[in-house]
């Protein structure tokens, strides 16, 4: 027979278990998925199709909203000789529809409803112009960039959307 061997060479041999990296986990679960899935769901979708299925659809209690005719349906580009023909207040009250506006458009982005994009800066446009028009006027005035910060800064404290 075989001579024994001393204890201290003698070691137990455990076989190593593979380490799971996500891409072993992925491929792992795709591929129970896809062994579980019936033929039809794997067809492969063209992009098209699947840019499709990602529209937003109306949750069941929003009919009235869907109803109601949408703020953002009639912006429109504008410029700043649309704005020189006003007066002071009623710059700042475009001023703040604008800002009301743009802070709709974004919570309507961050809530993943149905949004145009190019609306951000039509909006964002808007207010710079409206802004040019106020600070032509009070250089016209003789007002000095400290004092016009001002002005700005008071406006801001007293109207939320400022």
């Amino acid at each position: 027979a075989c001579p024994a061997r001393p204890r201290q060479f003698v070691r137990a041999v455990r076989p190593r278990r593979p380490i799971a990296t996500p891409t072993m986990a992925f491929s792992l679960t795709m591929s129970s998925v896809m062994i579980a899935a019936p033929l039809k769901a794997r067809a492969v979708v063209s992009r098209k199709a699947a840019r499709v299925a990602h529209v937003v659809r109306a949750a069941e209690g929003d009919e009235k909203a869907a109803a109601a005719p949408d703020a953002f349906a009639g912006i429109k580009p504008t410029k700043a000789n649309d704005f020189k023909a006003m007066s002071n207040d009623d710059l700042l009250k475009e001023m703040t529809t604008a800002k009301k506006m743009l802070f709709e458009l974004r919570m309507r982005q961050s809530t993943r409803k149905e949004y145009k994009g190019h609306h951000f800066g039509i909006l964002k446009t808007k207010i710079a112009q409206i802004r040019t028009v106020k600070r032509d006027r009070e250089v016209a005035e003789g007002v000095t960039k400290r004092d016009s910060r001002k002005i700005k800064r008071e406006e801001r404290n007293a109207n939320l959307y400022l």
